[in-house]
């Protein structure tokens, strides 16, 4: 499943890979650049301690990037936030030379991931992200291995919180593009059937292919604005042109226990303006969205922009989020892939970043006032 977190600055050739080939010239991109042995012959990186904070790129108590607000709005108080979030963040290493990464290999994107995608969720929730060992852009298409190995990380992040940073709290999954990818098999291994499902508000999996037949294994397509114990997905395109489709279409994914790519279900599209699957908005429902975030070397929370409203309206169609966003916005909203390709997916979470933030606190205000039966 080659489905990668890109963000302002990335290569043309990065930027062809997040789209899974852009035809002909990003096949022959893809092969640009490789691991120097395959990956049964090249050593696995050391594993992060998830006992140890450097093992996560955000963490309650630092202060991070992750809590950085827009003007006029506060983050939680994490000493007394009514929930948390686990977050898994997409692709940030940039190259093609290893199969997976250095979990401490400070990726290209990690500060952006924080700036305009963790953060949304700070209004709610301590943010906890787990580093791991992500699979290289050539090793999302080429190894499998790399992919199992990267997800073994993911889900020792998430036992390792359960045990002994949970402390039987609500909590929302939250994941972008290959951590959207991990989020799906997580999921279905680690949460569906047990009574941490009882705990999960909402898992927000975004920017990747999510199968809508995860209701017929327990887990409800949201459809409503304060649904929670639901799942819901996203992929923005601009309306009328093709290029996401390479997200949604074709896919090998995890599912029940084994990989497919035959008989896939349509991907999940729930509308982040009105946060159901088949109503359409028009721009005045977008209270606010964020542009790229700029270069930092800062390590601590600062001021994000003032978010832009009436960016876009939204409809989902054919298991995409199709936007209009017009020429003449403001710098930060158009990129290479959108310019090319008609690809949002850069900014599946900035371009709703008020919506989103506003439906976490939401959805965690509906799971406190009436939270699930435990064994019923």
């Amino acid at each position: 499943m080659r489905v990668i977190g890109l963000w302002r600055g990335a290569t043309f050739a990065a930027a062809c890979l997040a789209l899974a080939g852009c035809a002909q010239i990003g096949d022959a991109l893809a092969g640009l650049g490789a691991p120097p042995r395959p990956f049964e012959a090249t050593p696995a990186p050391s594993a992060p301690d998830y006992g140890r904070e450097e093992a996560w790129l955000a963490f309650p108590g630092r202060n991070g990037l992750e809590r950085s607000t827009t003007p006029g709005v506060a983050a939680v108080d994490e000493a007394t936030a009514p929930a948390d979030v686990f977050f898994i963040h997409p692709t940030t290493y940039q190259k093609n030379d290893v199969w997976n990464v250095a979990y401490d290999a400070e990726g290209e994107f990690d500060m952006a991931v924080l700036l305009a995608q963790a953060s949304v969720f700070n209004g709610c929730c301590r943010i906890y992200a787990p580093r791991y060992r992500q699979a290289s852009l050539r090793a999302l298409d080429k190894s499998r291995p790399a992919v199992e190995l990267a997800y073994s990380d993911v889900a020792r992040a998430f036992a390792y919180y359960i045990a002994h940073e949970n402390h039987g709290r609500p909590f929302i999954i939250a994941a972008h593009s290959q951590g959207s990818m991990h989020a799906v098999k997580l999921l279905q291994a680690e949460i569906l059937g047990t009574p941490l499902q009882k705990r999960m508000v909402t898992a927000y999996v975004i920017g990747a292919y999510v199968p809508s037949a995860f209701g017929e294994i327990g887990l409800p397509v949201c459809d409503a604005p304060r649904q929670t114990g639901c799942i819901l997905s996203w992929n923005t395109s601009q309306t009328g042109r093709d290029g996401a489709f390479r997200l949604i279409q074709d896919k090998t994914y995890w599912w029940q226990g084994a990989y497919r790519s035959e008989n896939q279900p349509p991907a999940i599209c729930v509308n982040p303006l009105t946060w159901r699957r088949t109503d359409a908005a028009p721009a005045s429902a977008d209270n606010g969205s964020l542009p790229f975030p700029a270069p930092t070397t800062a390590r601590t929370a600062v001021s994000l922009p003032v978010l832009t409203p009436r960016l876009t309206g939204a409809r989902c169609d054919q298991g995409l989020l199709w936007v209009d966003i017009p020429r003449a916005a403001p710098k930060g909203f158009h990129d290479i892939l959108s310019l090319l390709y008609g690809s949002y997916h850069l900014g599946d979470y900035g371009i709703f970043y008020g919506p989103l933030r506003a439906n976490a606190i939401d959805r965690v205000e509906a799971w406190r006032a009436a939270p699930p039966t435990p064994g019923a």
